[in-house]
């Protein structure tokens, strides 16, 4: 049966699901740090937060959907470098994801909640981030998340996420099925590229939730950068 490109796929997928077993997620994370370390997934978020200004030493800093840690693991290090001095936070539904996060990065501050939830308590932060997340929501929740995320930001906000491309799909499925030994990662990995986007689909859901870009472009490896700004 031949894959649909031109729409955005519904999902699900696996480590989404409720009854995934920890240690079959842990393995994900692992894997899922690999990929992004060498396809230069972090480098594409340190990137928009580095479009900003600051006219501060000092930056709060949240990470929505935060998953395994190591995206503010980097952003960490990044701060560290810079001499800004950083309020880090990463909010995941999952125990698993937090539970992960806190024991391998402790001196970050790690909330298992809901970020609906959390935005609409009338948290603040600098900066807010979001790194694979936004392609988990159809383009209705995607909207209501970046409301939120405008209202409770000061300086602006960071996406990271996938383009939806064949030569993606075809390539992350192939890469998996030889290297990976996760079947959350087989099976999770081509299915992300599936729910992501085309560059006039993420313009679109940005223009609905009435908040205004600065940098939309292409990153290699066929991820799209977002950058909004207050």
């Amino acid at each position: 049966m031949p894959i649909d490109f031109t729409s955005r796929n519904p999902g699900p997928e696996l480590m989404d699901g409720s009854n995934v077993p920890q240690e079959d997620l842990f393995q994900n994370y692992r894997e899922l740090h690999v990929i992004n370390k060498y396809l230069g997934g972090y480098r594409i978020t340190l990137k928009g937060i580095q479009q900003f200004n600051y006219d501060t030493d000092e930056l709060s800093v949240l990470d929505v959907g935060s998953g395994g840690g190591d995206m503010l693991n980097e952003v960490s290090d990044w701060g560290r470098k810079k001499h800004v001095k950083l309020h880090l936070t990463g909010i995941d539904l999952s125990p698993a994801a937090i539970s992960y996060s806190a024991k391998r990065f402790p001196g970050i501050n790690w909330i298992q909640q809901d970020v609906f939830e959390h935005l609409k308590s009338g948290a603040k932060y600098d900066v807010i981030m979001s790194t694979l997340f936004m392609h988990h929501f159809s383009n209705e929740k995607i909207a209501e998340l970046l409301k939120l995320m405008w209202q409770s930001c000061n300086v602006g906000i960071v996406v990271n996420d996938l383009h939806r491309y064949p030569l993606a799909y075809h390539s992350i499925r192939l890469l998996t099925k030889l290297f990976s030994g996760s079947y959350l990662v087989k099976h999770d990995a081509p299915m992300s590229v599936l729910r992501g986007f085309k560059k006039n689909e993420l313009t679109s859901v940005f223009e609905k939730a009435h908040v205004p870009i600065i940098v939309c472009k292409w990153e290699w490896a066929f991820r799209y950068l977002v950058v909004m700004k207050k």
